[in-house]
């Protein structure tokens, strides 16, 4: 068992989402950063296994069975019974153990991966919490105090050296493609939008993120939109004129015109974005954001296989 002595800001259990159900109005949800929970886990030897997901600031837990663990993702001070830990590296984890993780001071979010994943019922083929509906993870909500979490104890070997993650994280800008509605927008529309720096709001959460820009986004001729479906990354464009970012916890349909699509490539960056932190946008095409997920894809199973051995 892990007992939750402090459960942080916001902390769930997820894994990598609940596919293949939206059409009966059920999110994906899921962990925000794919790239930070695919090598936390690689660095186990495992794949797609239930990790707790933490929101800006850690939390503490105490380890009742022998088993080892994974910080990964935004890095922050980590400590194993007030030894100081690192991120990306297995952590070797007796009975009695306490992690206490502290704010994280790079990035939005970190994720607790440990040998054989968290023990928490399936739902729908996946572990993930998904709060609104209150079902998957553990107990379809947040972490909180003295709960207490089921998984497997473990006594296998594994790697002791440091993964270098900067790679996956040095571009600046993130890039995007057109939009559906991208050509409902005139030209100089199109160009203040591409072109003008963005502000992460306050409302930034799992579900998505407002942008707050110096000049709105607007049409020149509104006109009416079914709801179509929507996916993370979509940015949707509301009358206020200022772009709302979906992420994870995203409906499974919208009815706003979508401007714009971050390419998959970059998705696990701008999930590492804090409120009031700036946004920049490079437009590129499919063909690029095609070779972008390749690159990318190809670096991850590198790694993968690499850690394997």
């Amino acid at each position: 068992m892990l007992k939750v002595i402090k459960p942080g800001l916001f902390s769930t259990v997820q894994d990598a989402g609940r596919t293949g159900y939206q059409q009966y109005g059920v999110i994906v949800s899921g962990v925000m950063d794919a790239i930070a929970f695919r090598i936390g886990n690689a660095l186990l030897k495992q794949y797609n296994k239930a990790a707790i997901e933490m929101t800006l600031i850690g939390g503490t837990f105490e380890f009742l069975k022998t088993t080892a663990i994974v910080l990964a993702g935004g890095k922050m001070h980590a400590t194993v019974n007030d030894n100081p830990v690192p991120m990306y590296k297995v952590i070797p984890i007796r009975r009695g153990d306490v992690l206490k993780c502290g704010a994280i001071e790079n990035g939005a979010r970190s994720y607790l991966c440990i040998a054989g994943g968290f023990s928490v019922e399936e739902i729908l083929g996946s572990c993930s919490t998904y709060i609104k509906a209150s079902f998957g993870g553990f107990l379809g909500r947040t972490l909180q105090v003295n709960d207490l979490i089921s998984y497997e104890e473990s006594f296998n070997p594994y790697h002791t050296y440091q993964v270098n993650t900067d790679q996956f994280y040095e571009r600046k800008h993130i890039r995007l493609l057109k939009g559906t509605e991208w050509h409902e927008f005139s030209p100089q529309m199109q160009q203040r939008f591409i072109e003008q720096h963005y502000t992460i709001s306050l409302e930034a959460d799992r579900m998505g993120y407002r942008l707050e820009g110096q000049n709105v986004i607007s049409l020149e001729k509104p006109f009416n939109l079914l709801s179509e479906a929507v996916t993370i990354g979509t940015i949707q464009l509301p009358p206020s004129g200022q772009p709302i970012l979906l992420m994870a916890d995203r409906q499974t349909t919208g009815g706003y015109p979508k401007i714009a699509q971050i390419i998959s490539a970059d998705i696990h960056k701008v999930a590492q974005l804090r409120p009031k932190q700036p946004l920049h946008f490079e437009l590129v095409t499919l063909e690029q954001a095609e070779q972008a997920y390749f690159q990318l894809e190809q670096q991850l199973r590198l790694l993968e296989t690499l850690l394997k051995n």
